[in-house]
């Protein structure tokens, strides 16, 4: 079945509207989810999760939403704590001794002033943070956890209690698997010489290319259509863009440097998945202000935000 432009059109843009309303409140969105996970990259995923899933339930919402704020930073609390209860279950299944996978912890603790806060047990941490980060009041943290007043109090003083101790040592938990230095050279040469066909052949038949945010496209030949690709929006300015490969706390990713008025800056990054040798995902983060901000910070680089919202149709 083929859904047509007459779905299409309208979806996107009520999408580009919802994006438009939301934006005073991605900010401390972005601040509670990259608190939530201790990374800048799982913060990140889990903001575009709340997003799609608040758009989505929009049309399930039995009357208006009086309080946005509360709604999006419930759904993002929700979907956390669901996330981090599955890995649990996943990780302690009674599986046969030889067959258990090596389960990798999926937030990382950068250093050692989050390090107790992202120990806090789920619920500890969500409280905590609604509470006395984000200055919710006790009914407000109790209706964005799904949970009680008393309940609340009580994961609250538990937290707080917590937070006072002092940890014997910081655990350090080992990076998350980077792709591979040739295959990250190979983009980033391909990417500034602007040799379409030498950069799709590093990517896989199945490849996924994923404006964070905004579009994915589904396989090497939707990767490489002329006038619709991302790499349509990069290439189109032959001497805009720059490509370099950085290490970020131990993975390998490509800051894409753009040339404006007053200087170079980085306007977008690019992380890669890697499989079987070749390119399985590219994510660009050319929409994601906070984490384009964060970790040019970290890199010491120039960035220049583009806002959450493209500015081509």
């Amino acid at each position: 079945m083929k859904i047509g432009d007459e779905i299409v059109g309208p979806v996107k843009g009520a999408w580009h509207l919802f994006i438009e309303r939301t934006e005073s409140l991605r900010p401390d969105l972005h601040k509670y989810c990259r608190s939530l996970t201790g990374s800048v990259w799982d913060g990140e995923d889990l903001v575009q999760d709340t997003l799609l899933r608040a758009f989505a339930r929009l049309s399930q919402a039995p009357e208006p939403i009086n309080n946005l704020r509360s709604y999006i930073f419930k759904i993002a609390s929700n979907l956390w704590i669901d996330k981090f209860r599955g890995l649990r279950e996943f990780a302690s299944a009674d599986l046969p001794e030889a067959a258990q996978p090596e389960v990798t912890p999926p937030f990382e603790i950068r250093d050692a002033a989050r390090h107790l806060l992202t120990h806090l047990p789920p619920m500890e941490r969500a409280t905590v943070l609604l509470k006395d980060i984000f200055d919710l009041s006790l009914e407000e943290t109790a209706s964005a956890l799904d949970s009680t007043v008393g309940a609340v109090k009580a994961a609250l003083h538990r937290g707080r209690a917590k937070l006072n101790e002092t940890p014997e040592h910081v655990e350090k938990k080992a990076p998350k698997p980077s792709p591979s230095a040739a295959l990250v050279e190979e983009f980033v040469n391909a990417f500034n010489e602007r040799n379409l066909n030498r950069l799709l052949a590093v990517m896989r038949e199945d490849v996924t290319s994923e404006m964070v945010g905004m579009f994915i496209e589904y396989g090497r030949e939707s990767a490489g259509k002329s006038g619709r690709s991302v790499l349509h929006h990069t290439f189109a300015s032959p001497d805009a863009w720059l490509a370099e490969s950085r290490d970020f706390d131990g993975e390998l990713i490509i800051v894409l440097w753009a040339q404006e008025l007053d200087g170079k800056a980085v306007k977008s990054m690019a992380r890669l998945e890697e499989r079987d040798g070749a390119i399985s995902r590219v994510r660009y983060y050319f929409f994601c202000p906070e984490t384009l901000s964060e970790v040019c910070s970290k890199l010491g680089l120039p960035a220049r935000t583009n806002g959450y919202r493209p500015t081509w149709n």
